[in-house]
């Protein structure tokens, strides 16, 4: 690229030199090689690069040219910043020759100076990837989380060196070539405190397993906490897949599987899936149900009504030892509540959670009782629908 641009100099200056038109005072300046340049990958789509550069500038007026032949830059996004001198030259400005990768600025400087500066634009075709490998111990109480960062440069320029910030751990140097992939280590976190959990999700999972073609396989996770006590915290863990393995008690690891994550910011909670469990049963069933507070039309009929609403879920641990069990609970429309036998949390307005550590070969029951308010009958949703 930088052979490029004084190629492209040497031809801009010729046909200043042979121009009538040139003014007195006018100077050609080419830009130097870059001294050093960093690569800001936090969003999704084209990268910010910042690079600084040398300009030798004469008194007078000055053109720079800057061209970028086969290097997917945004015409638009670059900008030219005078970092030595802000307060001396002045960038008078910018033109585009005609079906050019290029542009020419015009800077006026009150006496000669070397004028370091800073080039910013965004560059298509570079981005950053977060991956992750996850280790737990035997006893599956901690684990180790590598984060790692791979790099893609299908941009049209290499970067000898550059400094890369990611967004999450501290600023890396690196240097990434045209059409070069590279994975990156990031950041390595040791004994992260983990809970292993059994999920039960009422709005995915068969109520009746036994009457079931293909049983209850029941997904299980570890879940951690994003947050300095757990020896993570220092930044948001960005969307990746994650392969999860376990050590053996040879010395080795167990490959447990791989799972995508989704942004976890500073003190938030994320799970990792390491697969499915047929170990935990878990049954429901409806009890009871009764319309009350019915409201009628002159006609006699049934237009709105509450409904009572019991219900029972029926937990069955089959392992040999305990277990955190969470259930996921999804009432419909406008409810209030009865009775609920174990506590909960409220994730949204229709959801409950509840966390249940069920010990070995224990059975425990968890009862459902609520009112769904303003139910509206069939009939008079077909006859007060709103035209079209």
């Amino acid at each position: 690229m930088a052979a490029l641009k004084f190629i492209r100099f040497m031809i801009f200056s010729l046909v200043f030199l042979f121009s009538p038109g040139l003014h007195a005072g006018t100077s050609l300046v080419s830009l130097q090689d870059r001294q050093d340049a960093v690569i800001r990958l936090q969003d999704q789509g084209a990268a910010l690069v910042q690079e600084k550069r040398v300009m030798s500038l004469q008194k007078g007026i000055n053109h720079i040219d800057f061209s970028w032949q086969n290097v997917m830059i945004d015409p638009s996004s670059i900008i030219l910043a005078p970092l030595a001198h802000p307060d001396k030259i002045t960038l008078l400005s910018v033109s585009y020759p005609p079906a050019e990768a290029a542009l020419v600025w015009e800077i006026s400087s009150p006496e000669d100076l070397e004028e370091e500066v800073m080039i910013s634009y965004l560059l298509s075709g570079i981005d950053g990837i977060t991956a992750y490998q996850a280790l737990a111990d035997t006893k599956e109480s901690v684990l180790e989380l590598q984060t790692y960062l791979v790099l893609r440069n299908f941009s049209g320029e290499s970067f000898e060196a550059i400094t890369a910030h990611t967004g999450f751990g501290i600023p890396f140097a690196t240097g990434i070539r045209n059409l070069e992939t590279k994975k990156i280590l990031v950041s390595r976190n040791p004994g992260i405190p983990i809970k292993k959990i059994y999920t039960w999700d009422a709005l995915t999972m068969p109520h009746e397993p036994e009457k079931s073609r293909t049983g209850q396989s029941l997904p299980v996770s570890y879940e951690l906490i994003n947050q300095k006590a757990s020896n993570l915290g220092n930044f948001a863990l960005w969307p990746g897949k994650t392969r999860l393995f376990q050590q053996d008690n040879q010395g080795g690891a167990i490959f447990l599987g791989e799972d995508t994550t989704g942004f976890t910011p500073v003190g938030d909670k994320t799970r990792l899936h390491i697969g499915d469990s047929r170990d935990i049963v878990v049954t429901k069933h409806r009890l009871d149900t009764a319309k009350t507070n019915v409201r009628r039309n002159t006609d006699g009929q049934i237009q709105v009504y509450d409904e009572t609403v019991k219900e029972e879920i029926l937990m069955e641990n089959l392992k040999d030892g305990p277990v955190t069990l969470s259930i996921i609970e999804t009432l419909p429309g406008h409810w209030e509540k009865i009775n609920i036998s174990l506590p909960y949390t409220q994730k949204d307005h229709q959801t409950m959670v509840f966390n249940i550590d069920l010990p070995a070969g224990v059975k425990q029951t968890l009862t459902l009782n609520y009112k769904v308010l303003n139910i509206f009958a069939a009939n008079f949703s077909e006859y007060n629908g709103v035209p079209d």
